[in-house]
């Protein structure tokens, strides 16, 4: 009897850990994209539902019930690229993943590209994207393959060109897309002196973790927009570095806000660091 009680009380712990994976996959799947705001409407849904049932709002919970028929077919819809992208993530460790090494080489090249352009008086907009998918954006955009390479970025923005106008994206290390229109940003507090390139970069990185590169034609100044703040850089070098530190912070803050399995870690971690 105590052997099938401890085997009932570990297979309950294992469930536990498993869902609370599960949730935990789920919410690192839906970061940084549009989705965060569809599911807390859901989960308002749900709560004025368990209230519904708690206080006995008969009309109110009817209605839910009603509709809570419909909610599984509506997810799949609102988060069927979060899902495609989340099962990828699940199987990139079984099939590899990009190298760093490739991501470093992606970034210089942007780099020299922005700052030969901004030399030129040219203007550009280079998104990169990251774990949010931006396919949607791509759709009707001219669909492009290829390596990334300075020149390539320098002779797609020229004003001769047939695809210069719009955002050139970047996807896993490739040239993905070419003429993507960005969303512009609405917000009250921006300097009037910014133009429509630099508002679209703020507005593409609004609502997503992708990051976006602005050659500003008129000053010859380039600039780097994540997570809805503009960054001016003054050389490569110092757009190399800024593009370091701020994916050095969001790790940072990603692992902080991560559970720890080892409950004695935090505690162990100061004593290492000492002298």
């Amino acid at each position: 009897m105590k052997d099938l009680l401890l085997d009932l009380r570990l297979a309950d712990v294992f469930d536990i850990l498993v869902v609370a994976c599960l949730i935990y996959w789920v919410l690192l799947v839906l970061k940084g994209t549009r989705a965060v705001r569809v599911l807390i409407g859901l989960l308002f849904l749900v709560a004025l539902y368990a209230l519904s049932v708690a206080v006995g709002l008969y009309t109110v919970q009817r209605i839910l019930e009603e509709v809570s028929i419909y909610l599984v077919l509506t997810m799949i819809v609102l988060f069927q690229e979060e899902i495609r992208r989340g099962l990828a993530r699940v199987a990139r460790p079984l099939m590899g993943s990009v190298s760093r090494s490739d991501d470093i080489s992606t970034y210089q090249a942007i780099s020299r590209a922005c700052f030969r352009l901004a030399d030129q008086g040219q203007g550009a907009l280079v998104v990169v994207e990251r774990e949010a998918s931006l396919e949607s954006q791509c759709e009707h955009a001219a669909p492009l393959e290829a390596f990334v390479s300075e020149e390539l970025l320098v002779s797609i923005f020229q004003k001769t060109s047939p695809i210069h106008d719009g955002a050139v994206v970047i996807r896993k290390g490739r040239l993905w897309a070419a003429g993507v229109f960005l969303p512009l940003a609405n917000r009250s507090d921006l300097s009037r002196s910014l133009g429509t390139r630099h508002r679209a970069a703020l507005g593409q990185t609004e609502d997503n973790d992708s990051m976006v590169f602005v050659v500003s034609e008129e000053r010859r100044q380039v600039s780097l927009a994540f997570h809805s703040v503009l960054y001016e850089v003054s050389s490569p070098d110092a757009l190399r570095l800024k593009i370091q530190e701020l994916v050095s912070m969001e790790q940072e803050a990603q692992t902080a806000l991560a559970p720890s399995s080892d409950p004695g870690a935090e505690e162990e971690a100061p004593e290492e660091q000492a002298p």
